[in-house]
């Protein structure tokens, strides 16, 4: 993967490994290392992954979230690199299909992600929602703050942690997980995560 030129601004749960195994969260942590399939980052920028993921998950980071849109969700650019996590189907919590992008990577693609978004499909809405309820009920033993907010018309709920600002909405029978490093700086992390969520959303199917 590259860096973006200047003048460009390139982008980065749940990539957490604890999300990518049986029965776990539906959450994003940047800068975990996911234990779903993925692949190295190839000179175009973007990982080939070691599977295809299914025809309603995104493909890439640049389908799941554009630069141009991440700019504009967090109100400034996010230098670095991505990478692109293919996550697998897990029939037992009726989870079909998972990919992660994390954004805002250190330029040998390692270290902490500023941002990571994960995003699943279940077989119907209500496993969907009962993976939401995990996730928040997982957030919660490490929380400092929790509220409510809304993205495209569907309730969603933040979590801070000392380290992090996660966000987890269910939108039918899919769900977006956002995670927000504390390190982030010059970013209001809670409207900056449904401004991202929200993208997520749009871009997802078009």
């Amino acid at each position: 993967m590259t860096v973006r030129a200047a003048g460009l601004a390139l982008v980065l749960l749940a990539g957490l490994g604890s999300a990518c195994t049986s029965g776990g969260p539906d959450q994003s942590r940047a800068g975990a290392s996911p234990s779903t399939a993925s692949a190295a980052p190839t000179a175009s920028g973007s990982a080939t992954p070691s599977a295809t993921p299914t025809p309603s998950l995104p493909g890439g980071c640049d389908q799941l979230l554009p630069f141009t849109d991440l700019d504009h969700a967090l109100g400034r650019p996010l230098f670095g690199q991505s990478r692109y996590v293919l996550g697998v189907a897990e029939p037992k919590i009726g989870r079909t299909g998972r990919v992660t992008c994390q954004y805002g990577l250190a330029a040998d693609g390692r270290g902490p992600a500023q941002l990571e978004v994960g995003v699943s499909t279940y077989k119907d809405a209500d496993s969907a929602s009962d993976r939401i309820a995990a996730t928040v009920a997982a957030l919660r033993a490490n929380a400092t703050s929790q509220k409510t907010a809304s993205v495209a018309g569907q309730d969603a709920t933040m979590i801070g942690t000392k380290t992090d600002y996660n966000l987890v909405v269910a939108q039918g029978s899919r769900t977006v997980a956002v995670t927000l490093s504390r390190k982030l700086t010059g970013v209001k992390l809670d409207s900056a995560a449904v401004a991202v969520a929200e993208r997520v959303l749009a871009n997802w199917g078009r």
